[in-house]
Protein backbone atom coordinates (compact mmCIF):
# COMPACT_ATOMS: atom_id res chain seq x y z
CA UNK A 1 0.00 0.00 0.00
CA UNK A 2 1.02 3.33 -0.79
CA UNK A 3 1.94 5.72 1.71
CA UNK A 4 -0.31 8.65 2.34
CA UNK A 5 0.67 11.54 4.73
CA UNK A 6 -1.44 13.62 6.32
CA UNK A 7 -0.36 17.47 6.93
CA UNK A 8 -2.79 19.99 8.80
CA UNK A 9 -2.56 23.67 6.69
CA UNK A 10 -3.60 27.08 7.84
CA UNK A 11 -6.92 28.68 7.34
CA UNK A 12 -4.46 31.26 4.74
CA UNK A 13 -2.87 28.14 3.65
CA UNK A 14 -6.14 26.09 2.75
CA UNK A 15 -7.01 29.49 0.66
CA UNK A 16 -3.73 29.97 -1.66
CA UNK A 17 -4.28 25.85 -2.34
CA UNK A 18 -7.98 26.82 -3.88
CA UNK A 19 -7.84 30.34 -4.79
CA UNK A 20 -4.51 30.47 -6.74
CA UNK A 21 -3.29 27.38 -7.20
CA UNK A 22 -0.29 27.40 -4.81
CA UNK A 23 1.49 23.29 -4.99
CA UNK A 24 4.20 23.76 -2.00
CA UNK A 25 3.86 21.93 1.45
CA UNK A 26 5.85 20.77 4.28
CA UNK A 27 5.78 20.22 7.83
CA UNK A 28 4.86 17.35 10.63
CA UNK A 29 2.66 14.84 9.24
CA UNK A 30 2.07 11.31 10.39
CA UNK A 31 0.58 7.98 8.14
CA UNK A 32 -3.02 8.58 7.36
CA UNK A 33 -3.79 4.89 7.40
CA UNK A 34 -2.76 4.99 10.93
CA UNK A 35 -5.28 7.58 12.12
CA UNK A 36 -7.91 6.80 9.67
CA UNK A 37 -10.39 6.83 12.48
CA UNK A 38 -9.65 9.49 14.18
CA UNK A 39 -11.66 12.81 13.07
CA UNK A 40 -11.97 15.10 16.28
CA UNK A 41 -10.19 18.08 15.66
CA UNK A 42 -8.77 18.50 19.35
CA UNK A 43 -6.96 14.63 18.41
CA UNK A 44 -5.53 15.95 14.87
CA UNK A 45 -4.20 18.95 17.17
CA UNK A 46 -2.04 16.38 19.41
CA UNK A 47 -1.15 14.08 16.69
CA UNK A 48 0.51 17.11 14.62
CA UNK A 49 2.16 18.98 17.39
CA UNK A 50 -0.51 21.84 16.68
CA UNK A 51 -0.72 23.19 20.23
CA UNK A 52 2.29 25.68 20.08
CA UNK A 53 2.96 29.23 21.01
CA UNK A 54 1.02 31.46 19.41
CA UNK A 55 -0.89 28.96 16.81
CA UNK A 56 -3.62 29.57 15.18
CA UNK A 57 -5.28 26.23 15.23
CA UNK A 58 -8.07 25.87 18.09
CA UNK A 59 -9.99 22.54 19.37
CA UNK A 60 -13.04 24.90 18.55
CA UNK A 61 -12.90 25.63 14.88
CA UNK A 62 -12.64 23.65 11.74
CA UNK A 63 -9.01 22.12 10.53
CA UNK A 64 -8.39 21.73 7.21
CA UNK A 65 -5.86 18.56 6.20
CA UNK A 66 -4.11 17.76 3.50
CA UNK A 67 -4.06 13.81 2.05
CA UNK A 68 -0.90 14.03 0.40
CA UNK A 69 0.08 10.51 -1.55
CA UNK A 70 3.79 9.56 -1.79
CA UNK A 71 5.74 9.76 -4.89
CA UNK A 72 9.01 8.88 -6.02
CA UNK A 73 10.02 13.06 -5.19
CA UNK A 74 8.17 13.25 -1.36
CA UNK A 75 10.53 12.44 0.93
CA UNK A 76 10.41 12.56 4.73
CA UNK A 77 12.23 11.19 8.26
CA UNK A 78 11.34 10.70 11.65
CA UNK A 79 10.94 14.02 13.84
CA UNK A 80 12.70 13.32 16.59
CA UNK A 81 15.32 15.28 18.81
CA UNK A 82 19.20 16.25 18.61
CA UNK A 83 20.02 13.41 20.74
CA UNK A 84 18.17 10.29 19.03
CA UNK A 85 19.95 7.68 16.83
CA UNK A 86 18.12 8.69 14.07
CA UNK A 87 18.73 12.30 14.27
CA UNK A 88 20.16 14.02 11.18
CA UNK A 89 22.24 17.13 11.30
CA UNK A 90 20.70 18.86 14.37
CA UNK A 91 17.42 16.82 14.47
CA UNK A 92 14.32 18.46 14.71
CA UNK A 93 13.81 21.09 17.23
CA UNK A 94 10.66 22.51 17.52
CA UNK A 95 8.50 24.12 20.70
CA UNK A 96 6.46 22.57 23.18
CA UNK A 97 4.42 19.96 23.04
CA UNK A 98 6.49 18.76 20.30
CA UNK A 99 9.42 16.81 22.67
CA UNK A 100 11.74 15.31 20.17
CA UNK A 101 10.58 11.70 20.52
CA UNK A 102 9.30 10.84 17.06
CA UNK A 103 6.17 9.60 18.70
CA UNK A 104 2.62 11.53 17.75
CA UNK A 105 0.00 10.72 20.46
CA UNK A 106 -4.05 11.92 20.01
CA UNK A 107 -7.87 10.23 20.00
CA UNK A 108 -5.75 7.05 21.27
CA UNK A 109 -3.81 6.56 18.73
CA UNK A 110 0.33 6.19 18.81
CA UNK A 111 2.06 6.45 15.65
CA UNK A 112 5.46 7.66 14.07
CA UNK A 113 5.90 11.43 13.81
CA UNK A 114 7.41 12.50 10.66
CA UNK A 115 8.26 15.71 9.01
CA UNK A 116 8.05 16.09 5.62
CA UNK A 117 10.75 17.87 3.46
CA UNK A 118 9.81 20.87 1.82
CA UNK A 119 8.06 19.31 -1.86
CA UNK A 120 5.21 19.98 -4.60
CA UNK A 121 2.04 18.44 -3.77
CA UNK A 122 1.35 14.77 -5.43
CA UNK A 123 -1.78 14.41 -8.37
CA UNK A 124 -4.52 13.30 -6.15
CA UNK A 125 -3.76 15.44 -2.97
CA UNK A 126 -7.20 15.95 -1.17
CA UNK A 127 -7.96 18.96 1.17
CA UNK A 128 -10.37 18.06 3.64
CA UNK A 129 -12.04 19.88 6.19
CA UNK A 130 -12.26 18.50 10.02
CA UNK A 131 -15.68 20.70 11.92
CA UNK A 132 -15.47 19.93 16.12
CA UNK A 133 -18.58 17.66 16.58
CA UNK A 134 -18.58 16.31 13.26
CA UNK A 135 -17.77 12.61 12.95
CA UNK A 136 -17.03 12.98 9.17
CA UNK A 137 -14.73 15.51 7.17
CA UNK A 138 -15.65 17.46 4.37
CA UNK A 139 -13.90 17.61 0.58
CA UNK A 140 -12.57 20.92 -0.27
CA UNK A 141 -10.62 20.34 -2.76
CA UNK A 142 -8.62 17.96 -5.12
CA UNK A 143 -5.38 18.43 -6.79
CA UNK A 144 -4.95 17.20 -10.01
CA UNK A 145 -1.50 17.94 -11.05
CA UNK A 146 0.70 21.03 -12.22
CA UNK A 147 -1.45 21.17 -15.42
CA UNK A 148 -5.05 21.75 -14.00
CA UNK A 149 -3.78 22.17 -10.54
CA UNK A 150 -6.45 22.90 -7.83
CA UNK A 151 -10.22 21.84 -8.06
CA UNK A 152 -12.53 23.40 -5.64
CA UNK A 153 -15.23 20.62 -5.15
CA UNK A 154 -17.84 23.61 -3.54
CA UNK A 155 -17.26 25.95 -6.54
CA UNK A 156 -16.15 23.07 -9.32
CA UNK A 157 -13.55 26.42 -10.21
CA UNK A 158 -9.88 25.01 -10.79
CA UNK A 159 -7.21 26.88 -10.00
CA UNK A 160 -3.15 26.18 -10.92
CA UNK A 161 -0.32 28.86 -10.17
CA UNK A 162 3.23 28.12 -12.10
CA UNK A 163 4.90 25.42 -10.96
CA UNK A 164 8.50 26.22 -9.35
CA UNK A 165 11.68 24.14 -11.26
CA UNK A 166 13.04 24.09 -7.46
CA UNK A 167 10.56 21.18 -6.16
CA UNK A 168 8.83 18.23 -7.64
CA UNK A 169 9.40 16.82 -11.07
CA UNK A 170 11.58 17.93 -14.01
CA UNK A 171 12.44 16.36 -17.36
CA UNK A 172 15.22 17.74 -19.84
CA UNK A 173 14.90 19.20 -22.86
CA UNK A 174 17.27 20.27 -25.51
CA UNK A 175 16.16 23.86 -24.95
CA UNK A 176 15.96 23.97 -21.17
CA UNK A 177 14.28 22.38 -18.03
CA UNK A 178 10.73 22.02 -17.27
CA UNK A 179 8.55 20.99 -14.71
CA UNK A 180 6.08 17.98 -15.31
CA UNK A 181 4.44 15.14 -13.66
CA UNK A 182 4.85 11.41 -14.12
CA UNK A 183 2.16 9.49 -14.44
CA UNK A 184 2.64 5.83 -13.17
CA UNK A 185 0.91 2.27 -13.86
CA UNK A 186 1.90 -1.15 -12.02
CA UNK A 187 4.96 0.90 -10.70
CA UNK A 188 6.26 2.37 -14.08
CA UNK A 189 6.46 5.49 -15.98
CA UNK A 190 4.03 5.57 -18.77
CA UNK A 191 3.88 9.56 -19.62
CA UNK A 192 4.40 12.66 -18.46
CA UNK A 193 2.88 16.06 -18.99
CA UNK A 194 4.75 19.04 -19.63
CA UNK A 195 4.06 22.49 -17.57
CA UNK A 196 5.16 26.19 -19.01
CA UNK A 197 4.48 29.32 -18.08
CA UNK A 198 4.48 30.66 -21.80
CA UNK A 199 4.36 28.66 -25.14
CA UNK A 200 7.62 27.60 -25.70
CA UNK A 201 9.45 28.31 -29.04
CA UNK A 202 11.80 25.30 -29.18
CA UNK A 203 9.38 22.59 -29.29
CA UNK A 204 5.91 21.73 -30.87
CA UNK A 205 2.38 20.40 -29.46
CA UNK A 206 2.23 22.26 -26.34
CA UNK A 207 -1.46 23.42 -25.67
CA UNK A 208 -2.69 26.62 -24.08
CA UNK A 209 -5.21 25.70 -21.06
CA UNK A 210 -8.05 27.99 -19.51
CA UNK A 211 -5.03 29.02 -16.41
CA UNK A 212 -3.02 30.08 -19.46
CA UNK A 213 -0.37 27.81 -18.72
CA UNK A 214 1.29 25.56 -21.19
CA UNK A 215 0.68 21.95 -21.07
CA UNK A 216 2.37 19.00 -23.24
CA UNK A 217 1.27 15.36 -22.92
CA UNK A 218 4.19 12.88 -23.99
CA UNK A 219 5.00 8.99 -23.72
CA UNK A 220 7.73 8.09 -21.09
CA UNK A 221 10.57 5.98 -22.29
CA UNK A 222 13.94 5.78 -20.68
CA UNK A 223 16.11 8.42 -22.93
CA UNK A 224 14.18 11.32 -20.78
CA UNK A 225 16.02 11.87 -17.88
CA UNK A 226 13.47 13.46 -14.77
CA UNK A 227 14.54 14.71 -12.04
CA UNK A 228 14.64 16.70 -8.82
CA UNK A 229 16.46 19.94 -8.44
CA UNK A 230 17.94 21.35 -5.33
CA UNK A 231 18.94 24.77 -5.03
CA UNK A 232 21.08 25.41 -2.07
CA UNK A 233 22.43 28.38 -0.55
CA UNK A 234 23.44 30.29 2.32
CA UNK A 235 22.33 33.66 4.07
CA UNK A 236 23.60 34.95 6.62
CA UNK A 237 25.60 31.65 7.28
CA UNK A 238 22.05 29.72 7.55
CA UNK A 239 21.83 26.99 5.19
CA UNK A 240 18.80 26.87 2.94
CA UNK A 241 17.00 25.87 -0.15
CA UNK A 242 15.93 27.97 -2.70
CA UNK A 243 11.87 26.62 -3.11
CA UNK A 244 10.64 29.16 -6.05
CA UNK A 245 10.67 32.53 -7.54
CA UNK A 246 8.69 35.70 -6.38
CA UNK A 247 7.93 39.10 -7.39
CA UNK A 248 7.69 41.28 -5.02
CA UNK A 249 6.32 44.71 -6.75
CA UNK A 250 8.75 46.98 -9.02
CA UNK A 251 10.15 44.13 -10.87
CA UNK A 252 12.17 43.11 -7.58
CA UNK A 253 12.78 38.59 -7.85
CA UNK A 254 13.26 37.33 -4.02
CA UNK A 255 13.79 33.66 -3.88
CA UNK A 256 11.09 31.94 -1.32
CA UNK A 257 13.67 29.94 0.47
CA UNK A 258 13.40 27.44 3.61
CA UNK A 259 15.65 26.62 5.99
CA UNK A 260 17.46 23.87 5.87
CA UNK A 261 17.83 23.30 9.94
CA UNK A 262 14.56 22.17 11.77
CA UNK A 263 14.87 24.13 14.72
CA UNK A 264 12.47 26.54 15.67
CA UNK A 265 14.14 29.09 18.39
CA UNK A 266 17.21 29.08 16.06
CA UNK A 267 15.14 30.24 12.58
CA UNK A 268 12.73 32.53 14.69
CA UNK A 269 16.02 34.18 16.17
CA UNK A 270 17.00 34.84 12.67
CA UNK A 271 13.78 36.72 11.15
CA UNK A 272 12.70 33.73 9.56
CA UNK A 273 8.93 32.96 9.94
CA UNK A 274 7.31 29.38 10.22
CA UNK A 275 5.43 27.86 7.38
CA UNK A 276 4.67 24.76 8.87
CA UNK A 277 6.19 21.96 11.82
CA UNK A 278 9.58 22.84 12.45
CA UNK A 279 9.75 24.33 8.68
CA UNK A 280 10.74 28.02 8.96
CA UNK A 281 11.04 30.40 5.91
CA UNK A 282 11.85 33.52 4.41
CA UNK A 283 12.54 36.25 1.65
CA UNK A 284 16.14 36.84 0.15
CA UNK A 285 17.63 38.16 -2.67
CA UNK A 286 19.09 35.90 -4.74
CA UNK A 287 22.14 38.36 -4.76
CA UNK A 288 22.09 37.81 -1.09
CA UNK A 289 22.67 34.37 -1.51
CA UNK A 290 25.91 32.35 -1.07
CA UNK A 291 27.51 29.34 -1.92
CA UNK A 292 25.04 28.78 -4.42
CA UNK A 293 24.61 24.75 -5.76
CA UNK A 294 22.55 23.07 -7.66
CA UNK A 295 21.83 19.49 -7.12
CA UNK A 296 19.86 16.73 -9.09
CA UNK A 297 18.12 13.66 -7.57
CA UNK A 298 16.65 10.89 -9.59
CA UNK A 299 14.33 8.28 -8.04
CA UNK A 300 15.69 4.99 -7.06
CA UNK A 301 12.58 3.71 -7.61
CA UNK A 302 9.14 4.74 -9.03
CA UNK A 303 7.61 2.14 -7.32
CA UNK A 304 6.81 3.23 -4.00
CA UNK A 305 4.23 0.93 -2.88
CA UNK A 306 6.01 -0.94 -0.37
CA UNK A 307 8.05 2.64 0.99
CA UNK A 308 8.24 3.08 4.33
CA UNK A 309 6.73 6.48 5.40
CA UNK A 310 10.05 7.29 6.99
CA UNK A 311 12.52 7.71 3.76
CA UNK A 312 15.56 9.29 5.30
CA UNK A 313 17.08 7.09 7.46
CA UNK A 314 20.38 6.73 9.10
CA UNK A 315 22.41 3.19 8.12
CA UNK A 316 24.79 4.59 11.19
CA UNK A 317 22.60 5.89 14.06
CA UNK A 318 23.92 8.73 15.58
CA UNK A 319 25.65 7.58 19.30
CA UNK A 320 25.18 10.32 21.83
CA UNK A 321 26.83 8.56 24.39
CA UNK A 322 30.26 9.14 22.64
CA UNK A 323 32.13 12.00 23.89
CA UNK A 324 34.08 12.29 20.76
CA UNK A 325 30.57 11.82 18.38
CA UNK A 326 29.17 14.87 20.30
CA UNK A 327 32.22 17.12 19.91
CA UNK A 328 32.77 16.11 16.40
CA UNK A 329 28.91 16.95 15.16
CA UNK A 330 29.37 20.05 17.28
CA UNK A 331 32.10 21.58 15.09
CA UNK A 332 30.26 20.57 12.03
CA UNK A 333 27.05 22.53 13.16
CA UNK A 334 29.17 25.56 13.75
CA UNK A 335 31.07 25.34 10.91
CA UNK A 336 28.06 24.81 8.60
CA UNK A 337 25.87 27.85 10.40
CA UNK A 338 28.59 30.13 10.26
CA UNK A 339 29.06 33.35 7.38
CA UNK A 340 30.71 31.26 4.35
CA UNK A 341 34.03 34.01 4.63
CA UNK A 342 34.64 32.52 7.86
CA UNK A 343 38.16 31.90 8.40
CA UNK A 344 37.99 31.48 12.61
CA UNK A 345 34.84 30.79 15.17
CA UNK A 346 35.00 30.65 18.71
CA UNK A 347 32.14 29.62 20.72
CA UNK A 348 32.03 29.73 24.68
CA UNK A 349 29.26 28.45 26.39
CA UNK A 350 28.28 28.32 29.95
CA UNK A 351 26.48 26.00 31.38
CA UNK A 352 25.24 25.74 34.93
CA UNK A 353 22.47 23.36 36.46
CA UNK A 354 19.80 23.85 34.00
CA UNK A 355 20.80 27.20 32.22
CA UNK A 356 22.72 27.60 28.96
CA UNK A 357 24.41 30.81 28.37
CA UNK A 358 27.06 31.58 25.51
CA UNK A 359 28.65 33.82 23.15
CA UNK A 360 29.97 33.15 19.72
CA UNK A 361 31.88 35.16 17.52
CA UNK A 362 33.66 34.48 13.90
CA UNK A 363 36.94 36.38 12.26
CA UNK A 364 35.43 36.86 8.44
CA UNK A 365 37.65 37.54 5.68
CA UNK A 366 40.26 41.02 5.84
CA UNK A 367 39.93 40.48 9.56
CA UNK A 368 36.34 41.35 10.04
CA UNK A 369 34.91 40.35 13.12
CA UNK A 370 31.16 39.19 13.25
CA UNK A 371 29.26 38.47 16.12
CA UNK A 372 26.87 35.41 15.70
CA UNK A 373 23.96 36.00 17.27
CA UNK A 374 22.13 32.25 17.37
CA UNK A 375 23.43 29.52 17.33
CA UNK A 376 21.63 26.53 16.42
CA UNK A 377 20.13 24.73 19.26
CA UNK A 378 21.46 21.18 18.73
CA UNK A 379 24.56 22.53 19.72
CA UNK A 380 23.34 23.25 23.50
CA UNK A 381 21.87 20.22 23.65
CA UNK A 382 25.38 18.33 22.29
CA UNK A 383 27.15 20.23 24.98
CA UNK A 384 25.11 19.63 27.83
CA UNK A 385 25.21 16.09 26.68
CA UNK A 386 28.72 16.42 26.72
CA UNK A 387 28.60 17.60 30.93
CA UNK A 388 26.70 14.59 31.79
CA UNK A 389 28.61 12.14 29.88
CA UNK A 390 32.23 13.27 31.53
CA UNK A 391 30.61 13.32 35.22
CA UNK A 392 29.09 9.37 34.32
CA UNK A 393 32.70 8.71 33.09
CA UNK A 394 34.42 10.01 36.83
CA UNK A 395 36.32 12.94 34.50
CA UNK A 396 34.07 15.98 36.23
CA UNK A 397 31.59 18.36 35.30
CA UNK A 398 32.81 21.93 34.16
CA UNK A 399 31.16 25.04 34.38
CA UNK A 400 32.74 26.69 31.10
CA UNK A 401 33.81 25.29 27.63
CA UNK A 402 35.67 27.07 24.49
CA UNK A 403 35.18 25.77 21.28
CA UNK A 404 38.11 27.12 18.65
CA UNK A 405 38.00 26.33 15.13
CA UNK A 406 39.58 27.40 12.22
CA UNK A 407 38.49 26.79 8.19
CA UNK A 408 41.78 24.66 7.18
CA UNK A 409 39.91 22.54 9.88
CA UNK A 410 41.96 22.57 12.79
CA UNK A 411 39.89 22.35 15.88
CA UNK A 412 40.31 22.97 19.81
CA UNK A 413 38.31 22.25 23.08
CA UNK A 414 38.87 23.77 26.08
CA UNK A 415 37.15 22.99 29.47
CA UNK A 416 36.69 25.35 33.08
CA UNK A 417 36.17 22.82 35.84
CA UNK A 418 37.47 24.66 38.55
CA UNK A 419 37.55 28.98 38.26
CA UNK A 420 34.56 30.84 38.36
CA UNK A 421 32.29 31.18 34.84
CA UNK A 422 32.60 34.11 33.25
CA UNK A 423 28.87 35.23 33.16
CA UNK A 424 28.55 33.92 36.78
CA UNK A 425 26.50 36.73 38.16
CA UNK A 426 23.81 36.38 35.08
CA UNK A 427 23.27 32.77 36.78
CA UNK A 428 20.23 32.49 39.36
CA UNK A 429 20.48 31.41 43.20
CA UNK A 430 18.29 28.32 41.87
CA UNK A 431 20.83 26.96 39.19
CA UNK A 432 23.68 27.41 41.38
CA UNK A 433 21.80 25.13 44.51
CA UNK A 434 21.62 22.51 41.24
CA UNK A 435 25.27 23.28 40.19
CA UNK A 436 26.59 22.65 43.68
CA UNK A 437 24.41 19.17 44.13
CA UNK A 438 26.02 17.72 40.50
CA UNK A 439 29.55 18.53 41.62
CA UNK A 440 28.95 16.65 44.97
CA UNK A 441 27.39 13.89 43.22
CA UNK A 442 30.36 13.53 40.86
CA UNK A 443 32.67 13.68 44.14
CA UNK A 444 34.72 16.06 43.17
CA UNK A 445 36.27 18.75 45.27
CA UNK A 446 33.50 22.11 45.40
CA UNK A 447 35.40 25.02 44.79
CA UNK A 448 34.64 27.95 47.42
CA UNK A 449 33.35 30.33 45.15
CA UNK A 450 30.55 27.67 44.31
CA UNK A 451 29.60 27.18 47.57
CA UNK A 452 29.70 30.85 48.04
CA UNK A 453 27.19 31.28 45.50
CA UNK A 454 24.79 29.15 46.39
CA UNK A 455 24.83 31.79 49.45
CA UNK A 456 24.73 35.06 47.25
CA UNK A 457 21.41 36.88 45.18
CA UNK A 458 21.58 37.11 42.05
CA UNK A 459 20.00 38.27 39.22
CA UNK A 460 17.90 35.73 37.39
CA UNK A 461 18.05 35.43 33.45
CA UNK A 462 16.41 33.16 30.76
CA UNK A 463 17.54 29.66 29.80
CA UNK A 464 18.42 29.55 26.51
CA UNK A 465 18.75 32.90 25.85
CA UNK A 466 20.91 34.99 23.48
CA UNK A 467 23.75 34.99 25.67
CA UNK A 468 25.81 37.75 26.87
CA UNK A 469 29.36 38.84 26.34
CA UNK A 470 32.22 39.73 28.86
CA UNK A 471 32.46 42.88 26.12
CA UNK A 472 30.19 44.52 23.68
CA UNK A 473 31.46 44.21 19.72
CA UNK A 474 30.48 46.07 17.45
CA UNK A 475 29.87 43.72 14.33
CA UNK A 476 27.52 43.60 11.54
CA UNK A 477 23.98 42.41 11.73
CA UNK A 478 24.20 39.20 10.07
CA UNK A 479 20.30 38.70 9.43
CA UNK A 480 19.59 42.43 8.09
CA UNK A 481 19.16 40.52 4.49
CA UNK A 482 16.21 38.27 5.71
CA UNK A 483 12.90 39.47 5.33
CA UNK A 484 9.61 37.65 6.00
CA UNK A 485 8.04 35.00 3.57
CA UNK A 486 4.10 35.59 2.97
CA UNK A 487 2.86 32.36 2.82
CA UNK A 488 3.68 31.21 6.93
CA UNK A 489 1.25 29.76 9.22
Amino acid sequence: MTTTYLVAVSDSQAESFLKYGYDLVAGFAVDAADVADVTEVSALLDLLQLRYPDSPFRDDAPLDILHIPADAFTHARHAVGPLHPQAFRGGVIDFAPYDGSGIAQGGGVRTDLLLLDPCRLTAGTRLWRFTPGESEPELRGVYHGIAFGWEDTETGTFAAGVPSPYAGALVKRDWGDIPCDVEIVDGKPVALTMVAPFQPEAEDGFEQLESQLWAKRIAYDDSLHVFTQLALAQLSGIPVRVMRAVATGEDEIKFHIVSMLPDAPYCSAVNFQRWAGATYNALALPEDLENKNQQEATPVSWDVTDRPAATAIRNDPFDATDQNTIVQETFNLLGQTTPPSWTEVSLQVQIVGDQVIYEANAKLSEDQGARLKVIPTAILHYLRQLKKLRIAAGEGPFFTIVLHAVKEGQGTVSLNAKALPPYADQVPESEWIKELEIVKRSGKEVPEWLSAKVLSPTAPTSAFGPGAAQHEINAPDLTANISSASDSE
